[in-house]
């Protein structure tokens, strides 16, 4: 449970660079996975939300996307009231990667953020200021429960 939700955070940061006026129609079928362009952010851009838990009231998640030419991330991971009703706070950094992709007959970009070895949080780009956590396929979650990230102003 916690890697997909992961996953969909990951999946919400992604969602926030949207490339919009773009054809939406992919010139080949096959799955990409490129470094994401921050570039156009010279201070880096930040996404906040608090997304359904399986054992508690949520997890709470803060992305920024370095606006330099790195090509980075942090991201703060807040399961509230997780141990003994205190918070447990995970702070992870790391390499960010763009992938573009056709789910369900519709293109899609999403970014994965990498945690550790094993688990990615992704998050699909929904529009410019708002991203969602979904999973490794980057599909959402099929519960109607809020995944989504917000661009912080």
């Amino acid at each position: 449970m916690k890697k997909l939700f992961m996953m969909v955070a990951a999946c919400a940061v992604i969602a926030s660079c949207n490339q919009t006026g773009k054809n939406a129609k992919a010139e080949n079928p096959k799955d990409s996975v490129m470094a994401v362009d921050t570039t156009n952010a010279a201070t880096g851009m930040t996404y906040s939300g608090t997304i359904p838990a399986a054992d508690g009231p949520g997890i709470k998640y803060t992305v920024t996307l370095s606006g330099d030419s790195a090509k980075t991330f942090t991201m703060e991971e807040v399961y509230l009231q997780a141990k003994d009703g205190k918070d447990d706070v995970k702070t992870y950094t790391g390499n960010v990667e763009m992938i573009k992709k056709d789910v369900k007959g519709k293109a899609v970009t999403a970014y994965k953020l990498p945690m550790d070895k094993d688990n990615a949080l992704y998050l699909l780009v929904k529009d410019d200021a708002t991203l969602s956590v979904v999973n490794d396929q980057l599909e959402e979650a099929a519960s109607g429960n809020d995944y989504t990230l917000k661009l912080v102003k």
